[in-house]
């Protein structure tokens, strides 16, 4: 039987031919806007949506579609490349021996490289059979040219003041004035949820996020992180190294060399140390790792100029499809192991590590920076490094070991009131299956009452984010019928710890979700209280000595009435219990939840 790539070798001549009926498909484009620009300038959307479809059109093998609309009314681009012609994810899924890589840019439309180079991909792999045989035989790319379709539009000549090129851009947030790389857990945008829909469907094996940095000067055209650290499968994690090593060596053949995506101990000062951890879901490649997925974040140098950046950005491209359609099969059975083992009893008989830090410890790298000097501004007073032309390669300290300081111990299931609508939407579009209670059920769930919350004053994407202090509690409660029970019997358990579990960096709860819980909603009169204080003490012969001591101890309560007042009132049958205990339960037997009376 005829292999893809010897079919398609002797098709594709054929099917690039140029039609010599009349009202025949006009030809692909030979030339991209970057390139008709001589490098200097990136399309808007309007030009690169017309470009996408009318290369799409011309080739057998790619399709342009959309996967949602934008606020302002603006279809979310995604050309799929498939040489079977199966654009659907459904039929994908029928395909046993190939992946599925999705590729984004302009998630911050202003960072437009990865645009240009898709673009220029998509062309090469149009008008050359070789190419697509040797990237494309057992891969499909999924590639989205502008995810931020509306702030792309916010177009013009000072869109990034640290950014070389292109002549205009697009703008960082989307047209609410929201970052789409800190809401991938929280999903309150139109577009985090189209593009949550598309993942859910394609469930793609090997992700790409392009953008473009800030921070310190350096030699390096294009950066890279990847989670190895502890937050992916552990066989994902082992797969993911081996990738990163061939591209480390086949971007330095190239003459591109590169180099993790870092920060700095101090800030914009290389020789103070490197560092780079553990990124959290609400980021994209932080996202995709508990949902078992590899993903790459390419950040390239901003003050390299556009053509370098886009070139650089194209190459690692080219080298990563060729990777992929090399290892297609050991990245499938990785991602099916890693699904499996999410999904399974032994995953949720562990300590989950949900927040990482940086530990002290550091080890010795070669770092290709430039020479640089610390200056005083003459005008406004203060330190700045001034970067020069000269490179300089440097041995620096860097600190890329991290340690778990948040586990979650995880249950059989979560059990959740109906009421939580928002909440239980958030489960809908994270692909999370659930079922409900059908009739009022009581149950001993493990859960926690919090205190001590503190909101962020000033807003962050779009919320308060609140910190609290979580104590564990067990308690028998009774959940009303249309409850919804999260059986973590499935690979997208990590992704459910994270939502519901107090403990993650970026659960719900940490978002302002929950916040009605913290709210008292009854108080008392200072006549009320005042007239049963004697009686409280007569009643409780302790608390009088306890409050003295309370007062010698605290004088800044002992000057206050109405803490006193208060401290009484928690200690009576009125004061509400319930206020700050989390509304998430844990069931942590096997026998209970299959028991559950569930529709």
């Amino acid at each position: 039987m005829m292999g893809i790539s010897t079919l398609f070798a002797v098709l594709l001549p054929l099917l690039l031919a140029p039609a010599a009926a009349p009202g025949a498909a006009a030809p692909a484009p030979s030339t991209t806007p970057f390139e008709a620009a001589d490098g200097r300038r990136t399309p808007r959307y309007a030009e690169t949506v017309a470009w996408c479809e009318s290369l799409a059109a011309a080739t057998p093998f790619l399709e342009f579609q959309s996967f949602g609309v934008s606020p302002r009314g603006r279809r979310l681009p995604v050309v799929v490349a498939d040489l079977t012609g199966r654009y659907r994810a459904a039929d994908h899924r029928q395909r046993g021996d190939g992946v599925v890589v999705l590729i984004q840019a302009c998630i911050h439309a202003g960072e437009s490289c990865g645009k240009d180079a898709g673009m220029l991909l998509l062309r090469d792999l149009a008008g050359s059979r070789r190419l697509a045989g040797e990237l494309l035989e057992k891969v499909t790319i999924v590639f989205v040219p502008i995810f931020n379709v509306d702030g792309h539009e916010r177009f013009g000549p000072y869109g990034r003041i640290n950014q070389n090129g292109p002549e205009e851009m697009g703008w960082r947030v989307t047209s609410r004035n929201l970052n789409l790389n800190r809401d991938y857990v929280k999903a309150d945008t139109v577009e985090m949820r189209a593009w949550l829909a598309l993942f859910n469907a394609w469930a793609p094996d090997f992700f790409i996020d392009i953008h473009a940095t800030d921070g310190a000067d350096y030699q390096y055209p294009i950066t890279f992180k990847l989670e190895t650290q502890g937050n992916l499968e552990p066989g994902l994690t082992s797969w993911t190294k081996a990738y990163r090593d061939g591209m480390v060596a086949a971007m330095d053949r190239e003459g591109y060399p590169m180099a993790p995506y870092v920060g700095f101990k101090d800030w914009h000062d290389p020789r103070s140390g490197l560092r780079s951890g553990v990124m959290t879901p609400r980021y994209s490649q932080g996202y995709t790792a508990i949902r078992n997925r590899p993903g790459l974040l390419v950040e390239t140098h901003m003050l390299k100029d556009y053509r370098t950046r886009v070139e650089a950005t194209r190459l690692l491209l080219v080298h990563s499809l060729a990777w992929l359609n090399t290892e297609a099969a050991s990245l499938r059975a990785a991602v099916r192991k890693a699904d499996a083992w999410t999904a399974s009893a032994g995953f949720r008989a562990e300590p989950f590590p949900m927040r990482f830090e940086l530990t002290d410890r550091s080890r010795k790298v070669e770092f290709r920076g430039v020479s640089y000097e610390e200056v005083l501004s003459d005008v406004t007073g203060g330190r700045y490094f001034r970067y020069s032309d000269q490179p300089e390669t440097m041995v620096l300290d860097f600190y890329d070991e991290v340690a778990p300081v948040a586990t979650a111990d995880l249950p059989e299931a979560y059990i959740l009131p109906p009421e939580w609508v928002e909440v239980i939407d958030r489960l809908d579009v994270h692909g999370i299956a659930y079922r409900r209670l059908d009739r009022d059920t009581e149950l001993e769930i493990r859960t926690w009452k919090f205190s001590d919350a503190g909101w962020q004053e000033r807003p962050y994407e779009g919320r308060h984010p609140v910190t609290f202090a979580a104590a564990s509690l067990t308690e028998t409660r009774v959940f009303p019928a249309g409850s919804v029970v999260v059986d973590l019997n499935q690979s997208v358990a990590p992704v459910a710890a994270h939502l519901l579990d107090p403990a993650g960096p970026d659960a719900l709860v940490r978002w302002g979700f929950f916040d009605a819980v913290f709210s008292q909603v009854e108080y008392v009169e200072s006549y009320v209280i005042e007239r049963m204080i004697p009686q409280l003490l007569a009643d409780n012969p302790t608390w009088g000595p306890e409050l003295e001591e309370l007062k010698a101890a605290d004088p800044e309560f002992a000057a206050d009435p109405w803490a006193i007042r208060y401290w009484f009132y928690t200690r009576t049958p009125y004061y509400d219990d319930r206020m700050g205990v989390y509304p998430v339960g844990c069931l942590d037997d096997p026998a209970v939840v299959q028991a559950l009376p569930l529709r």
